[in-house]
């Protein structure tokens, strides 16, 4: 299949034994579809409904395509054998010559039609692949921040993706087995059409055994036995595959992380400037060398063997078949011709049992891939979302009561018994030391994330009542490990296909960065990276981190965050951003979370955070008067370097 996707037959790190499903519905949500009590048959069903779903011509082009294609060897067969009775007898020429015109008109009808069927097919598979891909991407997009950082969902994620990767989407294999049942089966019936003729031949009885119903009882006996060995075959191969992927998939995970490592250009200062070659090779080059192909040795012995056994299969029964016609042709029991239609037809016989059968063995390495799809698509949200909507031009007051935290699988609380009230104007500093509790604060705050106690409320009601979209509308929010993306560079500010120019140009100028932007060749139509565009612009991290501050400026929204906002800034461009942070704020409620404490002056309250609570709250002048205070010691911990 040369329309087949890159890599695939390799073996699929990622899959996981069918037995041992990943439970989402501990981890990561219900499923509103339980995959896992379903059955084979019910799970294939819902694929194929998937697939006519997002490619509703793919199943009538696979059937038409299956069937046209496994028309084309009959014709052959039935022309030639009449040609050669015709040949071997009358030898009338007008009669050949028609059997002769007829073979080639239907040759090339069929041809034609067959090689067109087969292109619209391989295009409608490959648009089914995009769009299960889309599909989860869809899925991602909405999908809760909380689930999507859990450690099990990304597990699921993986293996999708190591599916994806190696032998195409669960829904492009299916379509792959659709097809092959369809060819097996067709060519089955087309055979058996021809061979109907010998059939009554041969279950009529005669005076010997060649003429015997039994001889024709045991031939088919020896295939239905030859056809049942290869299923057998298939499954326990498949399965075999199934646990040798297992072992492979931690090193093809490790390999594909240096991969695209080294293939990054943005992380080839580091890797030269320490050699960090050195340990690439030998974590991954030397793991798969040894460990990985010592189990692609293994994967490649079994399907040696499955195929070496399936091909005597074969040949035995070949053997079979020819020594039934042969013999009952000896005995004049049909002509030279049909000797030759019969012989064919029965191998064809063989080839569509076996590949129905091959196929039919190859369910427990598809039925995985639909469960990852599936349990994907129906990972429900954990959260509640409600109906209210918040009001964008009214004051806004947010209170933390009573509030504890804890990470999905951690036993330690993020924030434990948090409560703080913040009224609407105010400007609040945050700190503390790594691992305090600020980031976490800010990830309640924005509701990426519920509390398991306590609750969180915007003016007097709790946020869970609010439209999850539209209560998040009221942040604009730099987060520490922010993001710009490979877009123009008005598209990062923006967050948006259209914008006002004039309003991007003032929040870059509010951000410090306007001579960047217009020093660009194409300005606010610049790209940001070269992932995209060739003529990408590199910019630095404090650039970077200006544009940040830019995008939370064109939101506008009644409520900024910023977490460490000025990490990456020189000190000069820091000190502008705190001289004009009242300006750039307004009368919005902001958080400020720096490390530096020094900047937190022009805020009017500094909360200090200390092992996930709350241990401190006022001015700078009211915090500094305790010298047994975390505060107290924070700040003097930095002010010494400053003397």
């Amino acid at each position: 299949d040369v329309n087949h996707l890159p890599k695939a037959g390799m073996p699929m790190a990622g899959w996981s034994d069918p037995n041992e499903p990943i439970d989402l519905n501990a981890q990561s949500g219900n499923l509103l579809i339980n995959m896992k009590a379903m059955t084979t048959l019910q799970k294939i069903g819902r694929g194929f409904r998937e697939i006519h779903r997002l490619e509703p011509q793919l199943i009538p082009l696979t059937l038409t395509s299956g069937v046209t294609k496994a028309a084309l060897p009959f014709v052959n067969l039935y022309f030639s054998s009449r040609i050669i009775d015709i040949l071997s007898t009358t030898r009338e020429m007008k009669t050949l010559s028609l059997f002769v015109a007829l073979a080639l008109a239907i040759n090339l009808f069929l041809f034609i039609t067959s090689r067109t069927l087969e292109n619209r097919y391989y295009m409608s598979r490959g648009l089914l692949y995009n769009k299960e891909r889309g599909e989860v991407i869809r899925k991602l997009y909405t999908l809760d921040y909380e689930k999507l950082e859990s450690p099990a969902f990304q597990t699921l994620l993986h293996k999708h993706q190591e599916a994806m990767d190696k032998a195409g989407s669960s829904l492009y294999r299916l379509s792959w087995m659709l097809s092959h049942w369809v060819s097996g089966a067709t060519t089955l019936a087309f055979a058996l059409v021809l061979l109907f003729p010998l059939l009554k031949i041969s279950f009529k009885g005669g005076e010997t055994f060649v003429e015997s119903p039994w001889f024709a009882v045991a031939l088919f006996a020896a295939i239905g036995v030859a056809v049942g060995i290869i299923l057998i075959i298939s499954r326990k191969i498949s399965k075999e595959w199934f646990r040798l992927s297992e072992q492979y998939m931690g090193l093809d995970r490790l390999y594909d992380y240096y991969t695209e490592m080294i293939a990054d250009y943005k992380t080839g200062k580091e890797i030269r400037t320490y050699q960090e070659q050195l340990i690439i090779e030998k974590d991954a080059t030397q793991q798969l060398l040894y460990e990985g192909i010592a189990i692609q040795k293994k994967i490649a012995a079994n399907s040696a063997k499955s195929s070496s056994l399936i091909a005597i299969i074969g040949a035995v029964i070949g053997f079979g078949i020819y020594l039934f016609i042969g013999l009952k042709g000896l005995i004049g029991l049909f002509s030279i011709g049909s000797l030759v239609c019969y012989t064919g037809s029965f191998m064809q016989v063989v080839q569509g049992v076996t590949a129905i059968a091959n196929t039919t063995g190859q369910i427990p390495q598809i039925i995985p891939t639909l469960d990852y799809y599936f349990d994907i698509l129906h990972t429900e949200s954990g959260k509640q979302d409600g109906t209210l909507l918040p009001q964008m031009d009214t004051p806004v007051s947010i209170e933390f009561r009573n509030v504890s935290f804890k990470y999905p699988e951690s036993e330690t609380y993020a924030l434990k018994n948090f409560s703080i009230k913040l009224e609407n104007g105010e400007k609040l500093a945050v700190v503390g030391r790594n691992g305090s509790g600020k980031t976490t604060f800010i990830k309640l705050l924005c509701r990426l994330y519920d509390p398991q106690e306590g609750e969180i409320l915007l003016n007097g009601v709790n946020i869970r009542e609010y439209d999850d979209a539209a209560y998040r509308q009221l942040f604009s929010v730099v987060f520490q490990d922010f993001s710009m993306f490979s877009f123009p560079l008005a598209q990062n500010v923006s967050v948006a296909d259209t914008y006002e120019e004039a309003r991007v140009w003032a929040c870059l100028e509010e951000a410090g960065i306007p001579d960047d932007a217009r020093g660009m060749e194409q300005q606010l139509d610049t790209y940001l990276y070269k992932d995209v565009e060739e003529t990408g612009v590199e910019i630095s991290g404090g650039e970077a981190q200006k544009l940040a501050l830019a995008r939370a400026l064109y939101k506008n929204a009644p409520f900024i965050v910023l977490d460490e906002p000025t990490a990456a800034l020189d000190p000069i461009a820091e000190y502008e951003i705190y001289s004009k942070f009242n300006r750039l704020v307004g009368d919005k409620t902001a958080i400020y979370i720096s490390h530096r404490l020094s900047s937190c002056r022009f805020c009017k309250h500094i909360a200090v955070f200390q092992q996930g609570e709350l241990v401190q709250l006022g001015t700078h002048e009211e915090l500094i008067r305790d010298p047994s205070s975390a505060y107290y010691e924070l700040w003097n911990a930095q002010a010494q370097y400053y003397c």
